[in-house]
């Protein structure tokens, strides 16, 4: 398959190193002749230099037959004009990255009438992982699937947890309701865990179950606070793209929110934009603006400001008061580790939220011959896969104790919906046709659902 990515940038980067290692073909079109250069000797890719809006230059990168196109540049409109290009020209596929408030709003027009298959706008897409994060403080992030009927949250395992130094089989005692631990990140290494794993603390764990039970989950980490309390207020520090999209969502659930920035033309235009809400021209960085404006008391505290190393050291700052939530933006992946290493683990890497998307949309149409896949979701830094699947027929998996099926290892049957509703898997399940069935993978090439058997097993049987 055939991938074009129009933009070297911090997000064009990252997609050609991750689609360099699923794509049989990879081209990078970037204006800049150094930049591409560099890009293209890295993960040894093919690169054009020029503009992605330019037919010649879309032509010479072939993107008529490209099975995947997308522009992130940083003109939203060389994006739009890239990919309404390479689509009349025959590209299946095309994505853009569009940050402009305005075309936004326009999104479904382009899409369904100038051909534009995904619009991603990195600042929104960041805004609404902050917004799910306030409703679950104690979760470092959170996923949705299965049709919004369940979600995925990581928490980290803490000293005052219950479940410290437990191994699962016993955890099993503690965690009775349903749930499933789908995975543990314990810092470089990622464990599908078996009954004899042993929570350390320090463990980002992933586990699914309804809203119910996700609060009893949330009693056994050891959290100090109500976990039926609200986050009610939000001290947010930076008036960016980001702020913008943010103060939209927050207000929607009628949130009160204080803004602390010190360049006076943004402080001016968050306080036109929202006239409801308090806006402070300050350095929000300083320890007595901090203390003068009231951080501890506020629910939660949000660090959106165009420096990493104050958006960390903000954060910190705020546990240490004592807020309930604080939430970093972190741009380079590099500080992310540090970042945990020293106690932080809310944070959010918009360029990263993009990735996953993109990543996800492009591992679909890889498998898009196997109708049977509705979605697929990446999590642990793109390493761990949940795919969805449809169970159209009966096959050497349906209607057999999920205990006497012979599993490949690092893979997890997360949950099943049956009939609308949902199961979390015991031994003594099964799969039955016309369910769909979420499965964990790692390090595993699944494209289909039978592929999570162990095939030599069944072929000595």
């Amino acid at each position: 398959m055939k991938a074009i990515i129009v933009g070297g940038g911090k997000v064009g980067d990252l997609l050609c190193e991750e689609l360099s290692q699923t794509f049989d073909e990879v081209t990078l079109i970037e204006i800049n002749e150094k930049l591409a250069q560099k890009i293209i000797e890295l993960y040894d890719i093919q690169g054009i230099v020029g503009s992605g809006a330019n037919y010649n230059v879309l032509d010479e990168a072939d993107a008529a037959k490209a099975d995947l196109f997308i522009a992130v540049t940083a003109s939203d409109e060389i994006n739009i004009l890239s990919c309404i290009t390479a689509k009349q020209m025959g590209a299946k596929y095309t994505i853009a990255r569009v940050r402009n408030p305005e075309y936004t709003q326009t999104k479904e027009f382009l899409k369904h009438h100038l051909g534009i298959d995904l619009m991603l706008n990195p600042e929104f897409e960041a805004a609404k992982q902050i917004n799910f994060m306030l409703k679950y403080p104690s979760a470092n992030k959170i996923e949705t699937f299965g049709q919004n009927k369940v979600k995925m949250i990581e928490v980290t395992i803490r000293e005052n947890s219950i479940l410290k130094d437990k191994s699962l089989i016993e955890s099993k005692n503690i965690i009775n309701f349903p749930a499933v631990v789908c995975l543990v990140e314990r810092k470089e290494e990622v464990i599908v865990p078996r009954g004899d794993y042993t929570f350390k603390v320090g463990d980002k764990v992933h586990i699914t179950a309804d809203d119910v039970n996700l609060k009893k989950f949330y009693k056994l980490l050891g959290e100090k606070e109500n976990v039926d309390k609200k986050i009610r207020s939000t001290l947010i520090i930076g008036s960016g793209k980001l702020s913008y999209y943010l103060i939209e969502l927050l207000k929607m659930n009628n949130i009160y929110i204080k803004n602390i920035e010190i360049d006076p033309k943004k402080a001016d235009k968050i306080s036109d934009t929202f006239p409801d809400i308090d806006v402070i021209l300050a350095d929000g960085s300083d320890r007595d603006v901090l203390i003068e404006e009231g951080i501890q008391t506020f629910d939660s505290c949000i660090a959106l400001t165009g420096l990493d190393e104050e958006n960390i050291i903000i954060s910190l700052y705020a546990n240490k008061l004592g807020v309930k939530k604080s939430i970093a933006k972190i741009n380079r992946n590099s500080l992310t580790q540090i970042a945990e290493d020293i106690g932080l683990y809310s944070f959010i890497t918009p360029k990263r939220i993009v990735g996953d998307i993109i990543a996800k949309h492009s591992k679909s149409l890889q498998c898009s011959s196997e109708p049977s896949i509705e979605n697929i979701y990446r999590i642990a830094n793109n390493k761990v896969e949940l795919m969805e699947f449809k169970v159209l027929k009966e096959t050497k998996l349906t209607n057999t104790p999920l205990k006497d099926l012979k599993i490949n290892e690092n893979i997890l049957i997360g949950f099943i919906i049956r009939n609308n509703n949902l199961i979390f898997p015991s031994g003594d399940d099964d799969i039955r046709k016309d369910d769909n069935v979420i499965i964990i993978n790692y390090q595993q090439n699944i494209k289909e659902l039978d592929d999570i058997l162990n095939t030599e097993v069944y072929y000595e049987l």
